[in-house]
């Protein structure tokens, strides 16, 4: 299991970082990796992915300080789909309405093959924004 983050030095409420955080919980999982890269950098194939929160439009981007370079999800979603290996799956989690239909409009252009999950629950934690979900396949 890998787990890649492009900003993983930031900084959450308690001061710890992603970096940190992502270290103490796969500490006693010996096959969990936390690599601190950009994906477009990673190569491996894999059976699934979970792509959290991707960025499908600018502000949030800019809101968290990355770079505009950083800006490219037709080419992120692309290059992530690249890494499924033949009958893999990808779950994909957009936050608000806005950006769940922007990442509809992504996945329509590249004519991936998804489902809508739609509005994801969670019964442990409360969301501050609705939270969206897809599930692409390829076969």
């Amino acid at each position: 299991m890998d787990g890649v983050e492009i900003d993983a030095y930031r900084l959450y409420s308690n001061f710890y970082s992603r970096f940190e955080v992502a270290k103490y919980y796969i500490k006693d999982l010996k096959n969990a990796k936390y690599i601190v890269s950009n994906l477009l950098d990673i190569n491996k194939k894999y059976d699934y992915i979970i792509w959290l929160l991707p960025f499908v439009s600018y502000e949030p981007l800019k809101y968290w300080g990355l770079p505009k370079r950083f800006f490219c999800p037709e080419k992120m979603l692309n290059h992530a789909f690249s890494l499924l290996n033949d009958g893999g799956q990808m779950l994909i989690i957009n936050q608000g309405k806005k950006e769940a239909l922007i990442q509809k409009e992504l996945l329509e252009k590249l004519n991936l093959n998804y489902t809508f999950l739609g509005k994801i629950e969670n019964k442990f934690y409360q969301f501050k924004n609705d939270r969206f979900g897809y599930l692409i396949s390829k076969f």
